[in-house]
């Protein structure tokens, strides 16, 4: 995790925000969660959903092809009045996905390329941000 990630600040939250996603995506190519669930409060429940998602997609061998996750714009809406949870609102880009079984053979549809818009809500817990809830933003 970035330094800057660490700080309870607006930079920091930022930079945490961006590293989290980045944790997600290592999870979605690698199916390995562990860093994602360290910093996410995974009893929510779009949070069971993805970690399901990603364990299903690694399951008996399988595999996937693409799927990275940027995140070209995070704004956070900071507040210095000792707020608890901050919130911010990112925008996702996530790369297609191609999905195989394990012996290389082409597996479930392709995903097409997204380009959505989240909403990401965090807290400074002791030492160190969690994530506590988050989702896609619609309409």
């Amino acid at each position: 995790m970035p330094e800057l990630a660490k700080e309870n600040s607006k930079a920091g939250l930022e930079a945490f925000i961006g590293y989290w996603y980045a944790t997600y995506s290592y999870a979605i190519e690698t199916g390995d969660l562990a860093a994602w669930e360290k910093i996410t409060d995974t009893t929510i429940p779009v949070a069971v959903a993805h970690e399901k998602s990603v364990n299903l997609n690694h399951i008996d061998g399988r595999w996937m092809a693409g799927g990275r996750l940027t995140t070209p714009v995070i704004e956070v809406a900071w507040d210095d009045s000792e707020s608890t949870t901050y919130s911010a609102r990112v925008q996702v880009i996530q790369e297609a996905i191609q999905y195989f079984d394990a012996g290389g053979a082409k597996g479930q549809e392709d995903s097409a390329a997204t380009n959505t818009a989240d909403a990401v809500f965090a807290k400074y817990l002791g030492n160190a941000w969690k994530v506590t809830d988050y989702g896609t933003i619609v309409g």
